[in-house]
């Protein structure tokens, strides 16, 4: 599933919907919806953000 699909799937969970409405508008099988939600217990993970001091590929490389 694409990140603008489990986008979607997230925002249509937190309107309310079902997961069976959320399959039908992603087309999707209700089972797959069901393993996001599961995965992350029904919660939307928060945003992945890099921490300041992390390493650019350039810097791996040189060192």
């Amino acid at each position: 599933m694409s990140d603008a699909m489990k986008e979607d799937l997230w925002r249509r969970w937190r309107a309310g919907d079902s997961i069976s409405v959320i399959s039908r508008a992603l087309g999707k099988p209700p089972g797959s919806v069901f393993t996001v939600l599961k995965h992350h217990g029904g919660i939307a993970p928060g945003e992945r953000v890099r921490r300041a001091d992390h390493l650019s590929a350039e810097d791996r490389e040189s060192g």
